[in-house]
């Protein structure tokens, strides 16, 4: 259950030492030998998602891949030779949950600039036997603009404008986000965390202290994010790209990674290319 905001603002975290601005690169977004050859990272995860209390047993999905914006609009380009066409990177995560007699499918996606990595736009939809919602948060000037559409009394519809404070970041962007940490330069830093608002419900657009530890493991690097709500632990692997290894949430949520590929899935739509999702599958 998520806690409300008042919550979050009346816990701060104390840390021992802070830098002024979280040790983030763009190097790994704008690395042409990763990005640049028209597939996507697909990344499968052994999951246990809790909802309604209990730990259920399920498949996530995060999709990574390169593509070109429209100049304003804030999607996808038609055409990518258009004039102030500019490249993002892309993370979608896909949920599916099995929950009694229904299920929850559920989406998130985080679009950062190539140029800087600043997170520029996320959007995130809930489906469930109850009904549909549909949130998205569009950041133009340094300002956030959220809108969402839900099917609960009092947020049916949603639309507010907040500022972000510096080095803001959002915790569904984290599984990429931390991805372009500038390994090895630092140990521990602060920064506001956003809560996820992957829900069906509305959210309040407003940031708690969060405090990232940083150390190597022996499979990998490990941050420890400590917020109001308790304890994440995200796994990364050593070398470039760093993808994601293992999850461990606060509320006892966890994805371990069974495996990753390279695909443009985009085009294996027929029946028989979800063997490409199989552990040990290659594509050309």
């Amino acid at each position: 259950m998520r806690l409300p905001f008042r919550c979050l603002l009346a816990a701060p975290l104390v840390v021992a030492t802070v830098i002024a601005q979280a040790p983030f690169s763009p190097r790994l977004l704008q690395d042409d030998s990763i990005w640049g050859d028209g597939k996507a990272e697909v990344t499968v995860f052994a999951a246990q998602e809790k909802r309604y209390g209990e730990l259920r047993e399920t498949e996530v999905r995060h999709i990574v891949v390169r593509e070109d914006f429209a100049a304003d609009a804030q999607v996808k380009a038609d055409n990518w030779q258009a004039p102030g066409t500019y490249p993002v990177i892309k993370l979608n995560q896909i949920i599916t949950v099995p929950t009694g007699t229904y299920r929850y499918d559920q989406g998130h996606s985080a679009f950062w600039r190539v140029s800087d990595g600043q997170l520029i736009k996320f959007a995130s939809t809930t489906n469930d036997s109850c009904g549909l919602s549909y949130k998205q948060g569009n950041l133009t000037a340094g300002d956030w603009h959220y809108r969402a559409f839900t099917y609960w009394e009092g947020m049916s519809e949603v639309d507010t404008t907040a500022a972000a404070p510096v080095g803001a970041l959002t915790y569904d962007e984290l599984p990429f986000k931390l991805r372009t940490l500038d390994w090895g330069k630092t140990t521990l830093f602060e920064a506001p965390l956003l809560e996820t608002v992957i829900d069906s419900k509305a959210d309040t657009l407003a940031w708690a202290p969060a405090a990232f530890a940083i150390q190597r493991v022996p499979d990998g690097w490990r941050v420890t994010v400590s917020h109001a709500h308790g304890t994440d632990r995200l796994t990364f692997d050593r070398e470039s790209p760093h993808t994601l290894r293992r999850w461990i949430r606060w509320d006892g949520s966890r994805l371990e990674r069974t495996h990753t590929i390279r695909l443009p899935y985009w085009q294996l739509n027929q029946p028989g290319d979800e063997h490409y999702l199989q552990p040990g599958a290659t594509y050309p």
